[in-house]
């Protein structure tokens, strides 16, 4: 597999089976995120990876120049937001119409899982905080089928790293998938 960045601290690796599939992992603090277990067996993410890449092309600058939540809600991590914000109500349709597209237009340009084509892609959130991104996690129940290696997590990873590995991986499969 392709490696882009350092295993333990943050890094993205890909292999193509085939013209449209491959194998893609994101290594952060030396823990594979997108590894699961389903009938007794580990497996590797595998997928059409143009949807990952897809995805991080488009949201890319959101995730690294977006450093406030939409919603007036106090938390300290992605998940955090997400889950307050959604304790929201009103009895103004208007209000929790925009309070909830707001919410869910920043979930979507900050956790790559709408864009999983109905695989089995973890959950992962990606926001900036101060000089670097956070990425966190929690896919503990996320499917009824497989169990993740590494359901959760939070760590920060330097702002400059995470754009550098997201790009070299994003050009990298670019060239070698779609421009040939």
């Amino acid at each position: 597999m392709k490696c882009f960045g350092i295993q333990k601290v943050f890094a993205v690796e890909y292999e193509m089976i085939d013209a449209i599939s491959g194998y893609f992992e994101m290594w952060v603090d030396n823990k594979a995120v997108c590894r699961f277990e389903k009938g007794n067996r580990e497996w590797k993410y595998e997928w059409n990876l143009l949807y990952i890449v897809e995805w991080l092309s488009k949201n890319l600058t959101s995730i690294l120049h977006e450093e406030e939540f939409p919603l007036p809600v106090s938390a300290t991590s992605s998940i955090e937001f997400l889950n307050k914000s959604n304790e929201f109500d009103s009895d103004n349709l208007d209000e929790f119409e925009t309070w909830f597209e707001k919410r869910q237009d920043w979930y979507f340009r900050h956790s790559w899982y709408s864009s999983r084509g109905g695989s089995y892609l973890a959950d992962v959130m990606f926001r900036r905080v101060a000089d670097t991104i956070e990425i966190e996690w929690d896919n503990l129940n996320l499917y009824k089928e497989i169990t993740f290696i590494n359901p959760k997590g939070l760590y920060y990873v330097n702002s400059n790293l995470f754009e550098q590995v997201i790009h070299d991986f994003v050009e990298d499969f670019m060239t070698e998938n779609i421009n040939n």
